[in-house]
């Protein structure tokens, strides 16, 4: 609670004594087709899913304007495959800027240490599903309140963010067990800090307690990440550490998870302007609470990229050992994606 008053008291000083002035309106966005063939060679589970093909659209409609007193404020929300979501307003000013974010804005490093010349692999295809590969939580889907700091403040170009969730209706996330659908007390902290040229690191930490009227828990919902890039000259190197500790109940079974930890690196080329390359590596360790089989997921991608003005074209190999952290579930995938920028 305190926390959501320093917030709102940063917020409350910024509009005093302010009027707006009319602001301007943007529409931004892309259109990405995917082709997809994914089989696998495994005796014991086969994942052959064969071919497929999805257009997907994502507008940002923006709108953005400034107070008398010099804050600037920005209205966004965007239609992502013909849904509305993802609505915020933020008000930035010299001592930095306070955001309300509808269920949106998570502040997570997981997905930071990223070289690739498309996405992790596990953010795509196999490996994408809920419970295929258990990453570090984050506040974005709750509705939250945040404030970051200016930036040139700290030296470093250090950015500290801190996120209050508002309200418990974020739905848990695979691997919590003997919970409610809700979630109490949650806060979201990040910290950006680039210490010398070519070379950027995040770290961010969620946690939320349980909520008001449920029992004691064994375990309440954690997760943490760090990552790291080092661009020099035509390439850049990238690793992240992720650490999830599920909600557990009072009631401990064998298939209960007490953590996952996470590992994963890329390196990518520039060969030039237009064509990227890039081989990266996930490795996601489960360790159950009781004794019994802990199962790692392993995913290897190798990608490549070449833009064209608006138009970037990519394509994807990938191997995918132990899906769902279940031993024996294997698969490859070859995916082609066409993306068109506007």
């Amino acid at each position: 609670m305190k926390n959501l008053k320093i917030i709102v008291a940063l917020l409350s000083a910024m509009l005093i004594s302010s009027a707006s002035v009319a602001g301007e309106i943007s529409v931004t966005g892309n259109a990405k087709a995917t082709m997809n063939v994914a089989g696998s060679d495994s005796t014991s589970a086969k994942q052959e899913t064969g071919k497929t093909l999805s257009i997907e659209n994502e507008l940002v409609f923006g709108a953005t304007g400034e107070l008398d007193n010099g804050t600037t404020w920005k209205y966004s929300m965007q239609l992502d495959k013909g849904v509305v979501d993802d609505p915020s307003i933020t008000f930035t000013s010299g001592w930095g800027t306070v955001g309300l974010f509808q269920a949106a804005a998570g502040l997570n490093a997981k997905h930071f240490g990223a070289a690739n010349a498309v996405a992790y692999g596990s953010q795509y295809g196999n490996g994408n599903g809920a419970t295929d590969l258990i990453d570090p939580y984050d506040i974005g889907g709750q509705s939250n309140i945040q404030f970051h700091t200016p930036a040139g403040l700290i030296p470093f170009g250090t950015v500290i963010k801190v996120a209050k969730g508002v309200a418990g209706a974020a739905t848990n996330k695979p691997g919590d067990a003997d919970l409610t659908a809700d979630t109490g007390d949650a806060m979201n902290y990040s910290i950006d800090i680039a210490p010398i040229d070519g070379l950027a690191i995040q770290a961010s930490y969620f946690e939320a307690d349980n909520v008001s009227g449920e029992g004691d828990k064994h375990q309440k919902k954690e997760a943490g990440a760090v990552g790291a890039k080092y661009a020099f000259g035509n390439f850049t190197v990238g690793y992240t550490k992720g650490y999830v500790a599920p909600a557990v109940g009072s009631t401990i079974t064998g298939t209960a998870s007490n953590e996952y930890i996470n590992n994963s690196y890329s390196v990518g080329m520039k060969v030039n302007d237009s064509l990227s390359l890039s081989y990266g590596e996930e490795k996601s360790e489960e360790n159950l609470i009781t004794d019994g089989t802990d199962d790692t997921v392993k995913i290897k991608t190798i990608q490549g990229a070449y833009t064209m003005g608006g138009l970037t074209a990519a394509v994807a190999l990938k191997d995918v050992e132990n899906l769902g952290y279940v031993a024996g579930v294997d698969t490859k995938e070859a995916t082609l994606f066409l993306t068109l920028a506007f």
